[in-house]
């Protein structure tokens, strides 16, 4: 269940990652919406990146870097959500962002 959770995240974090760091057009309308500069949107994008590094690099070496991994997506998913409190009026946003943040729980108190 670990192997499956991680490699899910990870794939997750790496095609939203993706939209920041590469700049595609969804992307950028949402990083207007939140009233974001480009510079922080693209770190934010880096740092789901290394984040899904982590929980794959955390399978198969060191299990503290995948703990450490889904933390730091943990309170990415955290600033997400209240982003979108500040700056968006639909729930179902914020809804993907509370389940991943649940998965992202789930996943650092499963048995490793």
């Amino acid at each position: 269940m670990t192997i499956a959770l991680s490699i899910v995240l990870a794939l997750l974090f790496v095609a939203t990652g993706a939209g920041k760091v590469l700049g595609a057009k969804k992307s950028i309308e949402a990083r207007d919406h939140f009233r974001m500069n480009g510079t922080l949107w693209r770190t934010i994008g880096a740092l789901e990146w290394a984040g899904a590094a982590g929980l794959v690099v955390g399978l198969f070496t060191w299990e503290w870097v995948a703990h450490a991994a889904t933390v730091g997506l943990g309170l990415l998913m955290v600033g997400a959500t209240i982003t979108r409190l500040r700056y968006d009026s639909k729930p179902t946003g914020m809804v993907v962002d509370l389940v991943l943040l649940a998965l992202l729980i789930t996943l650092l108190f499963l048995d490793r």
